[in-house]
């Protein structure tokens, strides 16, 4: 039986568990990500970053915990969940060839205007040079 999806946050996060071997990299995380945010998973060398982001693209399979992404369960509907995410690392191949501007563009669902807005908007929050509102 699937457990019942939350109230639509975007990505929701209860008792995230990971073990690889003894090893124990993740152990109980909770998230809860509303629509329409941008989120950052920042934390030093080891923390288990690269793992859940695994887990929420469904690259690997969790040990323990329910994970909804776009009111789709991670575990029990993969397909539904890669076919509404669009995640891009922090170094990438393409990262001389595509800006931000464009990656954005690629965003599956993300209206225009939106596409255009974030990253000048970035740029004054983070107080970025104006060259890289072009990037």
């Amino acid at each position: 039986m699937t457990p019942t999806p939350p109230s639509s946050p975007a990505i929701a996060v209860t008792g995230l568990r990971k073990a690889y071997g003894q090893q124990t990299v993740l152990d109980g995380i909770d998230l809860d990500i509303a629509a329409g945010t941008i989120f950052s998973l920042l934390g030093p060398n080891g923390a288990g970053k690269t793992t859940t982001v695994q887990i929420m693209t469904t690259l690997i399979r969790a040990d323990a915990g329910d994970l909804w992404v776009a009111d789709h369960s991670v575990t029990g509907e993969p397909d539904a969940v890669r076919a509404v995410i669009a995640v891009t690392g922090q170094f990438s191949a393409v990262d001389k060839l595509l800006t931000c501007c464009r990656r954005r563009r690629r965003w599956p669902g993300c209206p225009a205007r939106q596409q255009r807005a974030g990253v000048g908007t970035l740029g004054r929050w983070r107080s970025l040079p104006a060259s890289a509102a072009g990037r």
